[in-house]
């Protein structure tokens, strides 16, 4: 397979690259400088002069695999990014984060893993069959592809990867299919066997690595500022711009001055403010702590943040997704009654009986996530837009005003229509408003409640999970205690019946602080036959080898497969207790942690991402207040 060289490999592409049309994402920068870093030891002047050659990372990517340690692996980012150029640092963050570009650009290779093993086959010059076999044995076609010789590896640097893929995720119309095929061929054809390995993981999005974007952020700060207690500031700017290739960029080449001066950016999701919870109604005034308290309506929705610049609508999921093509309704509606020329919004779809004058169940709404008759299923189920905040209007960010300033504003700009308007709510100072105005919520069909805090520091703030927000919901009411969210990071083989799946789940909670993920239960029950059968399915390119560097474990609890902490399911249990297997919360000197008693499925939580799971500090709060009820 001579043919596939690495100067063929940039040759066949550089009429694509060319003229290829770069995204603002992608940062045309200017020439190197001097710079000082942490490493090598401070004080050490480093010239970069070239670009990061593939072969390097894909060095560091196998010491990440292979560590166990979250402070190692925060090491090993932090002095590769201290060594890499202006013109890659965004790039190796994407890459170590197994993405080519900010998430919410879309911008993704689109390789299923048929399309991986067709261009595998074609860089090795083996039959599709041997490709296939390959994987089964050694479980993964990124190792397949490191295995099978072929190719006449040449230089490629992080770049040519990061235009190669390009080239593939812009790959569109009749042959689209071949042209991809081709590239990652050739650059798999152009790679040494551990490139190829991660080439083939980037473009099928199954990179395992184990390292977030909290510890990227943590080596940033380690990298650039000395120490890993420098992040918040990093983390704020990373809240507003969710682009940590940006943040990277800046931090490099502006310092923190520049970092600081990263802006509120209309079609940049900003990371949405989330709730707190209590174990009781009646502990929220004390909680929020304001003598004055907004009670909003709670839906069953999927959580938008909007984006409006005159007539241009972007509208982000949770996930800060574009899913703007999803609701083509909701932007015709803003474009229509927000009165701003532009704006961000932060609201709830909802589906709505306007005949009835109901609410529909989640599942309801969820029905219109599809890519093509999205019109038609829009007229069977329209979305109503209810928003509950406005972070920046006419080109000022209202991230720093109080929440009732934030409000006056929203109802100054947006013109309420029956299919979009501002969130229910009522102003009370007592426990009495809040619980009336929770049941009026309840009789209407809402989910329940969220009490926000109006104090003149009821600032809106990006990504956090503070107590100015909390959240009341109909079944916290119940003798069991509120549903969890969390985070699968491993399982136990089946048995018995269960012989081909998996017989039940390792569950953790997050610790933001930490950036670990700390075991809460093990999930066995509530699963239906159908659940069952999907989970091989559900977990398939997450299976690792060996213990995520971010999750902490007991030897009682370790699972007989782990997996990367990605999945997020929604777990019912009757108490939180104190436990000597699993480590939510746990106390070194009492060799114990808090655990979830007789958990029980109740649904998967797509929408939301790792980071935003139940946080351990939930949990422990769950369990003082039982304990002292």
């Amino acid at each position: 397979m001579s043919c596939f060289s690495y100067e063929n490999f940039r040759s066949f592409h550089g009429e694509i690259f060319e003229n290829l049309r770069i995204p603002a994402l992608i940062y045309v920068l200017p020439p190197w400088r001097t710079t000082t870093f942490k490493y090598p030891p401070a004080g050490v002047t480093l010239w970069n002069r070239g670009t990061v050659k593939f072969s390097t990372l894909a060095s560091c990517f196998e010491r990440l695999e292979a560590t166990s340690s979250r402070n190692e692996m925060t090491t090993l980012i932090a002095r590769l990014l201290a060594g890499t150029s202006p013109d890659d640092i965004a790039i190796v963050c994407y890459f170590t984060l197994g993405m080519i570009a900010p998430g919410y650009s879309g911008i993704v290779p689109g390789i299923g893993e048929r399309t991986a093993a067709a261009a595998i086959a074609i860089a090795a010059g083996v039959d599709l069959k041997v490709v296939d076999s390959v994987a089964r044995e050694l479980g993964d076609y990124g190792d397949a592809a490191a295995s099978l010789a072929g190719g006449a590896p040449g230089a490629l640097t992080v770049r040519d990867v990061h235009r190669g893929f390009l080239a593939i995720a812009r790959a569109s119309g009749p042959g689209s299919a071949d042209r991809k095929v081709q590239t990652l061929a050739e650059m798999l054809a152009a790679a040494t066997p551990p490139e190829r390995r991660y080439l083939v993981r980037l473009a099928t999005g199954e990179m395992r690595l184990g390292a977030g974007d909290m510890t990227l952020l943590d080596a940033l700060a380690e990298a650039f500022l000395g120490s890993k207690a420098a992040r918040p500031p990093l983390e704020h700017a990373y809240n507003i711009s969710s682009d940590i290739g940006l943040v990277a960029r800046t931090l490099q080449e502006s310092g923190l001055p520049g970092v600081r001066a990263i802006p509120v950016t209309l079609h940049r999701p900003i990371r949405p403010m989330l709730t707190q919870r209590v174990s009781r109604i009646s502990d929220i005034p004390e909680r929020i702590g304001s003598s004055t308290i907004a009670v909003e309506e709670k839906y069953d929705g999927e959580r938008i943040q909007a984006h409006k610049d005159g007539d241009d609508v972007t509208l982000f999921s949770r996930r800060l997704t574009d899913v703007t093509h999803q609701y083509p309704d909701i932007a015709r509606h803003i474009r229509q009654h927000v009165t701003a020329d532009t704006a961000i919004l932060d609201g709830e779809a909802v589906a709505f009986d306007h005949e009835t004058g109901t609410y529909q169940p989640f599942q309801t709404l969820m029905r219109r996530r599809r890519k093509y008759q999205v019109s038609e299923v829009a007229r069977d189920i329209p979305a109503t837009y209810r928003v509950f905040d406005l972070l920046y209007a006419d080109g000022e960010s209202y991230l720093r005003r109080n929440y009732p300033e934030r409000r006056a504003r929203l109802e100054e700009v947006l013109i309420p229509d029956e299919r979009i308007s501002p969130t229910g709510r009522t102003l009370t100072g007592d426990l009495d408003g809040i619980v009336e105005f929770y049941l009026t919520c309840i009789e209407r069909g809402l989910e329940g409640i969220v009490c926000k805090s109006c104090a003149e520091d009821s600032f809106y703030r990006a990504g956090a999970r503070e107590w100015q927000w909390i959240k009341w919901k109909s079944d916290y009411g119940t003798d069991l205690v509120d549903t969890l969210d969390l985070v699968v990071v491993g399982a136990s083989a089946g048995r018995g019946k269960r012989a081909g799946t998996y017989g039940s789940l390792l569950c953790a909670a997050y610790s933001p602080g930490e950036d670990i993920f700390q075991t809460v239960c093990g999930l066995g029950t509530g699963f239906t036959d159908v659940d069952l059968a999907d989970l091989p399915q559900r977990f398939a390119g997450l299976r690792v080898d060996r213990q995520p560097a971010r999750v902490m474990v007991t030897p009682q609890a370790v699972p007989d497969f782990w997996f990367a902490p990605v999945r997020v399911v929604e777990v019912l249990g009757s108490e939180i207790t104190e436990s000597p297997v699993h480590t939510c919360n746990w106390d070194p000197e009492r060799r114990r942690g808090l655990a979830l008693r007789f958990p029980r499925f109740v649904r998967w939580r797509d929408e939301r991402s790792a980071e935003a799971a139940t946080t351990t500090t939930e949990v422990a709060e769950m369990f003082r207040r039982r304990r002292e009820g």
